[in-house]
């Protein structure tokens, strides 16, 4: 794999962090396993698909009306995403008084940092901190883990466990590179996996069900050498980073898309993510979490399938 398939690969896996840490474990150790293992296959499906591939699948799809269409649909989910994923991410800190300020400022961030094209190497960089920061978290966390308590939970939330969805749109940024991307994707797994198990170890499932941000709470009750440590704003500290992963990736698909329906509006992708992302961010609390859920499988899920069939069709301008 070439040095961009690692940094692609680097953005996928610190992007994940944020599901498999923040939403992931509340659906339990056994679900969160699943579908961060199905979503790898789904990726890993889509990049072997892609692997001669010359153009970026926008640019590839963008020249037949039905195309354009998808792609239109595409942009606007991807704006509405990076408003819900900046929300969300409002409760990394949940001792902050003005949380939302947390979200759009990662997503000022983001945007400058993919119109600038720094989205790859600064997520190379967060992968060393992030892989460093969760050896640590999880080390200390796995010896301490009540087994009683480590029973599957039968009745999974299910529009939680669709967020594990969200390093799929890294297809639009891939350009056929060549290389096994089994590290990244087995790594994204065993991080989920790792994350709820610590979770539902240290709480147990019913304690789980009733917080917003279980692995948080978990993270509270980490002994070092005997003693209790307070590491849980070392695990705000790594959704920052991841979060700032997440919504760069997003701020990155996007360019894409503009880049590929409206050439001209390229220059102008970090304004826009910033503008109408932050736009969504306050449109995302109207929709329920199942419709947001359908959303996400239908846009992260199905529609990369789609675009890649559209995109090996020889007349594809006919259609």
């Amino acid at each position: 794999m070439n040095a961009r398939g690692r940094q692609l690969g680097a953005l996928g896996f610190c992007a994940f962090t944020v599901p498999a840490v923040l939403l992931l474990p509340s659906v339990g150790w056994l679900w969160a396993g699943i579908a961060s293992f199905l979503a790898a296959v789904l990726l890993g499906l889509l990049l072997y698909l892609n692997r001669n591939r010359a153009l970026p699948l926008a640019q590839a799809v963008a020249g037949s009306p039905l195309g354009k269409a998808l792609l239109l649909l595409a942009l606007l989910w991807n704006f509405f995403a990076l408003g819900a994923a900046a929300k969300q991410l409002g409760a990394i800190f949940p001792t902050a008084e003005q949380t939302p300020l947390i979200g759009l400022l990662l997503l000022l961030l983001a945007s400058y940092a993919a119109q600038k094209n720094r989205v790859l190497p600064v997520s190379a960089i967060c992968f060393f901190f992030l892989l460093g920061l969760y050896g640590l978290l999880y080390g200390f966390s796995l010896p301490d883990l009540q087994k009683e308590y480590l029973k599957p939970v039968q009745s999974p939330t299910r529009t939680a466990l669709t967020s594990a969805l969200a390093p799929i749109s890294l297809i639009y940024l891939c350009r056929g590179e060549k290389g096994k991307p089994v590290f990244w994707l087995l790594g994204g797994v065993v991080l989920a996996l790792l994350a709820a198990l610590i979770t539902a170890g240290s709480l147990s499932p019913p304690v789980v069900s009733t917080l917003e941000f279980p692995f948080y709470e978990a993270a509270k009750s980490i002994t070092l050498l005997g003693a209790i440590q307070r590491l849980e704003p070392l695990v705000s500290a790594g959704l920052c980073a991841g979060g700032f992963c997440l919504l760069s990736l997003l701020c990155a698909v996007t360019g894409e898309l503009m880049s590929a329906l409206c050439p001209k509006t390229e220059k102008l992708s970090g304004m826009v993510n910033f503008f109408l992302g932050g736009s969504c961010f306050w449109l995302s609390g109207l929709l329920s979490g199942k419709t947001v859920a359908l959303g996400t499988t239908i846009f992260w899920g199905l529609l990369p399938f789609l675009l890649q069939l559209l995109g090996k069709q020889k007349n594809i301008k006919k259609i």
